[in-house]
């Protein structure tokens, strides 16, 4: 395995790292180690998350919800925008590589992550995990999201569309979403205002 850093550009705002970097950290740089925790900036719906938050996330101070933040690289992209951020995850391994992520991100004041959903709202709520998961927390997630919030849903290839607006529109008052694509990725977003 190189030692060599793995750098990905992620258009129009950040660029994610991976893999030892021994330069100054700045406000678009997004540090991770390696680890088999998932969102390492090289998947698709990673990198259409990190451009939908950096097109659509409130400009100045928001809160985010990150469900199921692996190595937490969303959560440290909100934080890279003027954000707040809380990732949740089932895997108390991949919590602990998002803190030292968020630390090597220079973002650790700003992020924190858990393995219990917090209370509150948020102004932005980000979920890039599989259709079957997205579909069951339908409920807990359109709960945490605030009045004129931003929802982006991911990690979902073409064919599970149809499912995930039929489940989430009627719980979003009937709204449809936008529809991002890069080949046959897709990631949805709810813009509430």
């Amino acid at each position: 395995m190189s030692d060599r850093p793995i750098l990905i550009e992620v258009p129009p705002r950040f660029r994610v790292v991976t893999g030892p970097w021994d330069a100054e950290v700045d406000e678009r740089t997004i540090v991770l180690g390696k680890s088999h925790a998932f969102g390492d900036g090289r998947h698709e719906s990673t990198r259409m998350c990190l451009q939908a938050l950096a097109s659509f996330a409130p400009r100045g101070g928001f809160r985010l919800l990150d469900v199921g933040s692996g190595t937490g690289i969303l959560s440290i992209g909100a934080a890279k925008l003027g954000g707040e951020a809380i990732g949740v995850d089932i895997d108390a391994a991949a919590i602990a590589i998002a803190e030292e992520n968020a630390r090597r991100s220079a973002v650790e004041a700003r992020v924190r992550f858990a393995t219990t959903w917090p209370s509150g709202t948020f102004d932005v709520v980000v979920a890039n995990i599989l259709r079957d998961v997205l579909t069951e927390l339908a409920p807990r997630i359109v709960a945490r999201l605030a009045p004129r919030g931003t929802l982006i849903l991911s990690g979902l290839v073409f064919t599970d569309v149809p499912e995930l607006v039929a489940r989430y529109s009627p719980l979003l008052a009937g709204r449809r979403p936008e529809i991002f694509e890069r080949d046959t990725w897709r990631t949805l977003v709810w813009r509430l205002v």
